[in-house]
């Protein structure tokens, strides 16, 4: 055998034979059957292969065939002593794969195993890339796609094992390099000395040989083109408020991937947003998640949503100072769009929600509440009552978190403000309500908010120069207009009465007008002014016939009138999207 010519691997298969004979056999006769026989260990018989290998562990199989593969890699087939022996002893799936090939050859001892294992793989020629991949620690399914449809051995690929020894001798380990592999592929196959040259270009604006070797299994993709920009300038602006190389690198996990460009996007945002350099710092130092975490993008997403929802720039500030240390921010991303769409399932107004938020997000990311139909069936109230209750104290939510279980509310008489009650009941009786009837009673209910927040709604409608009567009449044949808040009830009437120009007495005959939203308005009456100027639609349609039919019934009688209308309509939805943006 030629691997018994490296006295190293000699010694190695003696020990392996050694390992055999230290096991003692004992035959017993097991139901009149000589052939059975039970040992100390347990073991296999035809477990790896599908038939039998004579009595030896698993284990010890595997040894063996370990040392017939580096014979085969190191001198049959001339690979370099390092990658032979890398790829028979860390690639397990693919040395038990070709166990099984070997259809359990009858065998006595260990010569005959390793001359079986031998003999297979000088007629029956392995692709080398398997377990190449494999013992670089990258599992089957991730370097299927990766192995070469035209090559077979790793001698046909010029540069793969230079560059690989370039990665050796530069302190990064085998079991890493499958990552840079899997993530920057074409690095493997750079001419020889381009890598190095790569590499050098990093030590030259002053990085470490640990900060590099770290670097480059984090993130590959700096070895791929120029020198990497957004790197270099990240690490100067660390360095500007004295976090060091040292600092960075203890915050780098190998086991993800770093995408440079957009931490540093991230970090020119806080630095903006700060006040001076001395609050980065400490923002920095005590949360470092903040820039390291997915590369910044969870930061980015999170002052978006936030931003999105009216919070300033010192709010924002005030948040991240917050930030608890231990929190994923991912996580806490995903926290707050849960509250978000539960306070839309209840149809909380978007004033409400921004303000919620920017007032209470620092708690409201680190829990998880429970679904909206699960909260409604438990806390036994409707829609319009949760919003009450919410906006009376938002921190009524910290109840029904996740893990907790929730109490029925309060019966309503329990939980309002005698003072906010009183006024209300003033503002009812001012619209000509009876006092204590049942009428009066239903209104209490139906009455969104407080006593003097209904009596400044009504106010806003008065100013708009509708009379008193108008507005009484408008509000008891729909109550829930009073229910939004000034600003909201505002543009409305705004847009309805100066912007499209309908009179008065438009919304004091459909005074139900204003309980759809802007945006719907909006997208309503461009979409019904379009048609109009197209000669498809009456300019006398009433408003209410505009708004109140459903998003099909829109579609069929009005925009489908013209054949251009439904691409007309995605371009307005579209455009009104951005706005909001």
């Amino acid at each position: 055998m030629s691997f018994m010519r490296n006295p190293r691997f000699k010694s190695l298969l003696n020990w392996v034979s050694q390992a055999f004979t230290e096991t003692p056999f004992k035959p017993q006769v097991s139901g009149g059957n000589p052939r059975s026989f039970a040992t100390q260990r347990a073991l296999v018989d035809a477990e790896v292969s599908g038939e039998k290998w004579g009595l030896r562990t698993r284990n010890e199989i595997r040894k063996v065939a370990q040392v017939a593969m580096f014979d085969y890699f190191y001198q049959t087939r001339g690979l370099q002593f390092l990658v032979a022996e890398s790829m028979s002893r860390n690639a397990p799936v693919f040395n038990d794969n070709l166990l099984k090939k070997l259809n359990g050859c009858d065998v006595d001892d260990d010569d005959d195993v390793v001359k079986a294992i031998t003999r297979f793989l000088w007629f029956h020629p392995v692709n080398e890339f398997e377990p190449f991949l494999e013992s670089l620690g990258l599992k089957p399914s991730e370097f299927s796609h990766l192995i070469p449809c035209d090559k077979m051995f790793l001698n046909e690929d010029a540069f793969l094992l230079e560059n690989y020894h370039v990665f050796w001798n530069y302190g990064i380990g085998r079991e890493k390099m499958g990552k840079i592999f899997k993530e920057a592929r074409e690095v493997f196959g750079y001419e020889t000395g381009v890598l190095a040259s790569k590499i050098k270009a990093y030590e030259d604006l002053g990085f470490s040989k640990l900060f590099l070797s770290k670097l480059i299994v984090c993130s590959p993709s700096i070895l791929i083109g120029n020198t990497n920009v957004g790197l270099a300038k990240i690490m100067e602006m660390l360095k500007a408020i004295s976090f060091g190389v040292d600092w960075v690198t203890e915050n780098l996990s190998e086991e993800v991937s770093y995408d440079w460009s957009s931490m540093h996007r991230c970090l020119s945002f806080l630095r903006d947003m700060c006040v001076d350099e001395n609050e980065l710092r400490e923002l920095i130092r005590k949360r470092p998640k903040l820039i390291f975490e997915d590369s910044g993008e969870w930061t980015m997403i999170l002052a978006g949503f936030e931003a999105k929802l009216g919070s300033s720039r010192s709010e924002l500030s005030s948040l991240f100072q917050k930030f608890p240390q231990s929190q994923s921010i991912g996580k806490f991303v995903s926290n707050l769009r849960h509250c978000f769409l539960f306070l839309k399932d209840i149809d909380m107004e978007a004033d409400e929600i921004g303000k919620i938020f920017r007032l209470h997000s620092s708690w409201l990311g680190v829990t998880r509440l429970k679904q909206t139909s699960t909260l409604l069936i438990n806390l036994k109230g409707g829609k319009g009552r949760l919003c009450q209750v919410i906006q009376e104290n938002p921190e009524e939510m910290k109840k029904w978190i996740m893990g907790l279980r929730v109490q029925p509310l309060p019966a309503t008489g329990c939980k309002v403000d005698t003072k906010s009650k009183t006024m209300k009941t003033q503002f009812l009786l001012d619209l000509g309500y009876k006092e204590n009837s049942e009428e009066m009673e239903r209104a209490l209910k139906n009455f969104r908010g407080k006593g003097s927040e209904l009596r400044e709604r009504f106010n806003v409608l008065v100013s708009f120069g509708f009379t008193e009567k108008d507005v009484k009449d408008m509000v008891k044949a729909c109550p829930s207009i009073l229910s939004q808040a000034c600003d909201i009830l505002e543009s409305k009437v705004n847009y309805l009465i100066n912007e499209l120009g309908h009179p008065l007495l438009t919304l004091v005959t459909f005074p139900t007008c204003l309980k759809y939203t802007l945006q719907r308005m909006k997208l309503r009456f461009a979409m019904f002014s379009w048609l109009q100027d197209r000669g498809k639609a009456d300019p006398k349609l009433a408003v209410s016939t505009i708004l109140v039919c459903s998003d099909k019934f829109f579609a069929t009688r009005f925009v489908n009138r013209h054949p251009d209308g439904a691409k007309h309509l995605e371009d307005l939805k579209k455009l009104f999207l951005c706005q909001q943006r």
